[in-house]
């Protein structure tokens, strides 16, 4: 009996320490801090002066745009202008100047992992919304757009709801707000300052070399 409270005792705590985790404003162990460039970063925070600007969330391999007001916006299969795929496209391309970001995904039928990125980001925060609010930047406790069709009727889409994390489906002419995630990995896919130095030196080079052969 003493060995049952004992291990209820541990694991009573190793919850309470997950939920501090969670508030704490620093990157878990599923997520990664990015700064600005992209470069990996142990102590920037989620809000605040020295936030993050992008997290990596190592269990979905995918990276996350701190920023969750975004804006908000219908869900358009072709991604049209004002939609939330062009938020998450727009937003994502201007923090990062590359393309690719979208709306994560959200199918409520479905267990956490990729084809329900949403309840694996919820999951991994400690299913609180207190959680999902200290881990990234401007959570409002409303509905977020997933980028997953709702496949018995087309025209209707997941969503998400960051107060209690509970999913839906809902007409595609809603307005709700977006969330930008890009696959992979952000600090491996953009450039260190050093590299563009470098692309810039050899693209001189270059036009150098074109002008003494025109000569």
């Amino acid at each position: 009996m003493r060995l049952n409270h004992q291990a209820a005792a541990a694991a009573t705590t190793a919850a309470l320490m997950g939920a501090l985790m969670g508030v704490s404003g620093t990157a878990q162990a599923a997520f990664q801090g990015r700064d600005a460039t992209g470069a990996p970063s142990a102590t920037c925070t989620a809000t605040g002066p020295g936030k993050c600007t992008y997290f990596y969330d190592t269990t979905l391999d995918i990276t996350i745009l701190n920023n969750w007001n975004l804006g908000t916006g219908t869900w358009s299969a072709a991604a049209a202008s004002g939609s939330a795929q062009a938020l998450a496209a727009s937003a994502g391309l201007a923090a990062s100047g590359l393309t690719g970001w979208v709306l994560p995904t959200g199918d409520g039928g479905a267990a956490a992992g990729a084809l329900n990125q949403y309840k694996s980001i919820w999951n991994s925060v400690g299913s609180s919304f207190a959680g999902l609010s200290g881990q990234f930047d401007g959570v409002q406790s409303v509905s977020y757009w997933s980028g997953t069709v709702f496949a018995p009727d087309p025209s209707g889409a997941w969503f998400f709801v960051a107060n209690d994390g509970f999913q839906d489906f809902g007409v595609q002419g809603s307005a709700f707000l977006a969330v930008a995630v890009l696959p992979g990995d952000v600090a491996a896919a953009i450039p260190e300052p050093q590299t563009y130095a470098l692309m810039l030196m050899g693209l001189g080079a270059l036009l150098l070399a074109r002008r003494k052969r025109a000569r």
